[in-house]
């Protein structure tokens, strides 16, 4: 799990055996079993993981109904940043779909790692970079594209996500009704 770590960080940063010691020092592995909550909405995040084996769901509880606001994979991480930030609860759940293999790492930990390391620091706002520019992109998504376009997207960019994620959760994340989805699936087999 921990070479798995170092292979995706090293393909932002290079870092040398004492940053990288110094990184896998803070890390402490932990198992999630599938349909388990890695976060439940309205806890604040005191850990944020790098996801080895299996992928979580990111939803929003809104009146008892589940909204999908994203899925993490294998070689990402997970966990409410707006809350591992501020200290403020967490909005939404963080729900294992699979057993879960995790490296996790608390801020206190990450804080000094990013003071005593430049490299750290540097991937850091790579990371940071990256999610914003997700999360801008899945905005003018959601905004602008029309279901089709949606669904065509995810087929270029996450086949993954087709593979492995029940189609009402996949609905529900493109903001469509599951009728909706099944219509625009059946054009596109």
């Amino acid at each position: 799990m921990v070479e798995q770590l170092r292979t995706q960080i090293e393909k932002v940063i290079k870092v040398n055996d004492a940053e990288w010691a110094a990184f896998q020092s803070i890390l402490k592995p932990k198992q999630v079993k599938k349909n388990e909550l890695f976060l439940e909405q309205g806890q604040v995040c005191r850990h944020m993981a790098f996801i080895a084996k299996g992928y979580v769901r990111f939803y929003f509880l809104v009146e008892d109904e589940e909204v999908t606001k994203e899925f993490n994979f294998e070689n990402t991480f997970c966990g409410s940043y707006a809350s591992f930030i501020t200290g403020s609860p967490s909005r939404f759940n963080v729900k294992a779909m699979e057993d879960l293999s995790l490296l996790i790492f608390d801020r206190p930990h990450l804080l000094q790692l990013v003071e005593q390391y430049p490299a750290w620091a540097k991937f850091l706002l790579f990371s940071v970079e990256n999610l914003f520019v997700r999360k801008e992109n899945r905005e003018a998504s959601f905004l602008l594209d029309t279901p089709e376009e949606k669904y065509k997207k995810l087929l270029f960019e996450n086949k993954e996500m087709l593979r492995r994620v029940p189609l009402k959760y996949i609905a529900s994340y493109l903001g469509l009704s599951a009728e909706t989805l099944s219509r625009i699936r059946a054009k596109h087999k």
